[in-house]
C-alpha cells in the first residue's frame, strides 16, 4: 500500500496541537523516512526531538538539514541550523568549525573570529599545538591590520620547529607593516625571517620593497649581491636584483645582473630592453646601443623585428651619427631584406665612420657598398685608398664580404657582380665570388672576426642551455648548423661530445671556372631550397619532417615551463601548422590543448576557447580527455564573462562524473548566481 504523506502530515499537526509530542514525532518520522528530501519536515522533526529532550536524535536531524543547506550554498540557513545544534551541544568542535567557515565566507569576521578562538583554545587545552596554530593563523587572516598576531604566530611556529610557516608569518607581518607605511618595522620583522632563510623569496621581496620605499634601494641590492656570491646562479634572486636596480635607475648594476641572467637562461633577453630605456632616459644613447647590440639577434630571431627597429630609431634620433646605432640599423635592414634601407644605412655608416675616423667601420661599409653599387666609383676609390694606406689586401676585403656580419641567407639582394683583385666580374647565376685565398666557410676553421666570435659565443650559450635542459635533439641540430657556418671548432666539438652526436660536414659546392678571369672559388648562396620555394611561392608536396614538429613542440614546452607564453604560443602554432587533425597521431590534439592553456594563462580566454574547441575535433579522445577539455572550456567562458556557456560545459561533466575536479562546486556557484 502506498504511503499517504498528506494524511501523515495532518495527523502530525493534530498531535502537535494536542500536545502529543511523541505521537507527532512518529508521524513526522514516517514522512521523512518515505521522503528524505523533505528538509522542512526534517527540521520540524528535529525541533520536536529537542522539545522532547531527545537531544541526540535532534542533533542527527539538524546535522542533515544544515549539511543540505551548506551544500546548496544557503549559508545563512545553514548557520541558523548549526546555531540550534550549538545550543544543544555548546562544546561541539565540529559545529564550531562549520560555523567559523560559514561566517568567514559571509564576511561576518567577528563571529568567525569568535569560533576560531574557541577552536584554538580547545586544541591548545588538549595539547594539539599545531592545530591551535592553524586556527590562530585563520584569526590573523581575518584581521589584515593586526601585525602583532602575525609576529606572535611566527614566534610560536619557531618554537614548534615549523620553519616554513614561520617564514610565511614574518613575510605577512612585513607586508602589513609596509601597507601601513611602517617600513622600519617591516624591515625588522622581515629580517627575522631572513635570519631563518636568507633566500626565501617572500622575505627578500618584502625587504626590497621596504628598503626601496625608504630610498635605500642600494642597500637592498647589496643584500641580494651578498646572496649571489654564494649562489651565483640563483635566478630568483637575480630577478629581484634586476628589478631593484631598475627601480633605482642603477643601470650598471642592472646590466651586470641581466647579463648573468641571460647567460643562465638566454630566453630572458627581453630584460635588456629595460636597460635600453634606462640608458635613453639618462641620455646615454651609446650605452643604449651597446645593450641593444647584445639583444638584437635574439629580437630578430624571435620575431620581434619591429621592436628592434623601434629602439634603433629612438637611439639614432638622440644621436644620428652614432656608429654603434648605425651598425644596428645596417643589420636590421639586412634582416628585413630591405635593399634600399640596407644601402641607405650603409651610406650613413660610411659617412659617420669617415667623420669619426673609424677606419674599420668605414671599410666595413665600403666593402658592401662597392658590391651593391659597383658603378659609383667614389666608394671603390675610397676603399682602394684605405687599403693602400693601411696595408689591406683585396682578398681580405672579399673575405669580409663572406664572413662579415651579414650572411647571404638573410642579406638583401645585390647586383650580381663581384670584385676580384679590383676587377668587376659579371655573375648571372647569383653566386658570390671570392678569391681562392679564402677558405670555404663551411667545414673549415679560419680565424674569426670579432663580430663572428661574439655571434658564435652567443649561439654556444644557447646550445648549452638546450643541453642542460635535456633538449638534445635541438642542441644537435643547432651544433650542426654552427659547425657548417664557422667550421668544426673545438668549442663546438666539445658540446657535441656531451650529447654523443657526430658531425657530418656538408658537401661543398664545386668551384666554377670563368674563362679569362683570375682563379676564383664560387660559393653558392647559403639560402636553402625551402627558402627558395617560399620566396617564389612554390608549394612543396613533400611530407613534413617529424623532426621539425618535434623541434617546435619541445621548444614550446620549454618556453611554457619558463612562463614565456608569447614565445610558447608562437612555437606551438608553428608545430600545429605541420600536422593534420586526422593524421593518425596525437600531435594535433596535444598542440591544440596546450595552445588553449597558453592563451588562458596569457589572459586571452577567447583565443583559448578557439583552440580547446579545435582539440575536441581530434580523433580517439577518451572520456577523461573530453571532461578535461569541457572543464577548460567552462573555465575560459567563465573568465570571458560568459557564465551561461560556462555552466553548460560544467553541467555536461557533472552529468557524467560528479567527482571530476571541483565541478560540483562550479555547477553550484554558477547555478546560484543565475
Amino acid at each position: 500500500m502506498s504511503f499517504d504523506k498528506a494524511k501523515a502530515m495532518r495527523n502530525a499537526e493534530r498531535f502537535v496541537a494536542q500536545g502529543k509530542i511523541r505521537a507527532a514525532i512518529t508521524e513526522y518520522r514516517s514522512v521523512v523516512d518515505n521522503d528524505p528530501r523533505d528538509i522542512a519536515t526534517l527540521n520540524m522533526l528535529g525541533d520536536l526531538y529537542a522539545k522532547n529532550a531527545e537531544k541526540k536524535e535532534a542533533v542527527k536531524c539538524y546535522l542533515q538539514v544544515a549539511d543540505h543547506y551548506n551544500t546548496q550554498g544557503f549559508a545563512q540557513k545553514a548557520i541558523a541550523i548549526y546555531n540550534k545544534i550549538s545550543r544543544i551541544q555548546p562544546d561541539s568542535i565540529e559545529v564550531s568549525a562549520k560555523l567559523a567557515e560559514l561566517h568567514k565566507g559571509k564576511g561576518s569576521l567577528a563571529e568567525a573570529r569568535s569560533h576560531y578562538t574557541t577552536l584554538a583554545e580547545h586544541y591548545q587545552k588538549n595539547g594539539r599545538r599545531l592545530e591551535a596554530l592553524a586556527m590562530y593563523k585563520q584569526i590573523a587572516l581575518l584581521d589584515p591590520n593586526n601585525t602583532d598576531v602575525c609576529l606572535n604566530l611566527a614566534d610560536s611556529y619557531i618554537r614548534e620547529n615549523q620553519k616554513d610557516d614561520a617564514l610565511e608569518a614574518y613575510a605577512e607581518a612585513g607586508a602589513r607593516f609596509s601597507r601601513q607605511g611602517k617600513q622600519e618595522e617591516a624591515i625588522r620583522a622581515l629580517m627575522k625571517g631572513f635570519d631563518l632563510k636568507s633566500t626565501d623569496l617572500r622575505i627578500l621581496n618584502g625587504l626590497v620593497k621596504a628598503q626601496t620605499a625608504l630610498g635605500r634601494a642600494g642597500k637592498a641590492a647589496s643584500l641580494l649581491e651578498e646572496i649571489l656570491e654564494n649562489e651565483p646562479y640563483n635566478r630568483d634572486v637575480l630577478y629581484l636584483l634586476i628589478e631593484c636596480c631598475l627601480d633605482s635607475q642603477n643601470a650598471r648594476g642592472a646590466e651586470a645582473a641581466v647579463i648573468k641572467l641571460v647567460e643562465i637562461e638566454p630566453a630572458n633577453y627581453p630584460k635588456f630592453l629595460d636597460l635600453v630605456r634606462i640608458y635613453l632616459n639618462a641620455n646615454d644613447p651609446g650605452s643604449a646601443s651597446r645593450i641593444l647590440t647584445m639583444s638584437a639577434e635574439y629580437l630578430l630571431a624571435g620575431g620581434q623585428s619591429d621592436e628592434c627597429g623601434k629602439w634603433i630609431n629612438e637611439i639614432l634620433e638622440r644621436d644620428p651619427g652614432q656608429i654603434a646605432g648605425l651598425r644596428l640599423l645596417v643589420r636590421y635592414n639586412s634582416w628585413l631584406k630591405d635593399e634600399n634601407g640596407f644601402r641607405l644605412a650603409l651610406e650613413r655608416l660610411y659617412t659617420a665612420a669617415s667623420a669619426a675616423e673609424s677606419v674599420e667601420d668605414e671599410r666595413f661599409a665600403l666593402n658592401h657598398l662597392v658590391v651593391i653599387r659597383p658603378h659609383e666609383t667614389r666608394f671603390r676609390d675610397r676603399l682602394t685608398e684605405i687599403n693602400e694606406k693601411y696595408g689591406y689586401e683585396e682578398s681580405e676585403t672579399a673575405a669580409e664580404l663572406l664572413n662579415g656580419q651579414f650572411d647571404s641567407a638573410t642579406g638583401p639582394h645585390i647586383e650580381q657582380e663581384a670584385v676580384v683583385d679590383g676587377a668587376v666580374i659579371e655573375d648571372s647565376a647569383g653566386f658570390e665570388m671570392i678569391t681562392s685565398e679564402v677558405g670555404h666557410p663551411n667545414g673549415s676553421a679560419l680565424p674569426l672576426s670579432a663580430s663572428q666570435e661574439q655571434k658564435m659565443q652567443k649561439e654556444l650559450e644557447s646550445i648549452s642551455f638546450y643541453i642542460e635542459n635535456d633538449y638534445n635533439e635541438l642542441a644537435e641540430k643547432a651544433l650542426a648548423e654552427l659547425a657548417n657556418e664557422f667550421g668544426d671548432r673545438e668549442e663546438i666539438a666539445e658540446l657535441r661530445r656531451k650529447i654523443g652526436a657526430e658531425y657530418v660536414e656538408e658537401t661543398p659546392v664545386e668551384p666554377a671556372v670563368i674563362p679569362g678571369a683570375p682563379t676564383v672559388e664560387v660559393v653558392a648562396s647559403s639560402i636553402g631550397i625551402e627558402q627558395i620555394r617560399s620566396e617564389f611561392g612554390i608549394e612543396s608536396n613533400d611530407e613534413i619532417d617529424d623532426s621539425d614538429y618535434e623541434t617546435h613542440y619541445h621548444t614550446a614546452v620549454a618556453y611554457q615551463e619558463m612562463g614565456l607564453m608569447e614565445e610558447a604560443i608562437r612555437e606551438f602554432q608553428e608545430a600545429v601548422s605541420l600536422v593534420e587533425t586526422h593524421d593518425g597521431t596525437r600531435r594535433f590534439f596535444s598542440c591544440a590543448n596546450l595552445l588553449g592553456h597558453c592563451f588562458l594563462q596569457n589572459g586571452k580566454p577567447k583565443h583559448a576557447i578557439t583552440w580547446f574547441e579545435r582539440a575536441l575535433d581530434a580523433p580517439d579522445i577518451s572520456n577523461e580527455e573530453f571532461h578535461g577539455l569541457w572543464y577548460e572550456l567552462g573555465t575560459a567562458h567563465e573568465i570571458a564573462g560568459e557564465e551561461a556557456e560556462a555552466a553548460k560545459y560544467f553541467e555536461q561533466i557533472y552529468a557524467e562524473d560528479v567527482d571530476f575536479r571541483d565541478v560540483g562546486e562550479r555547477v553550484k556557484n554558477l547555478v546560484v548566481d543565475h
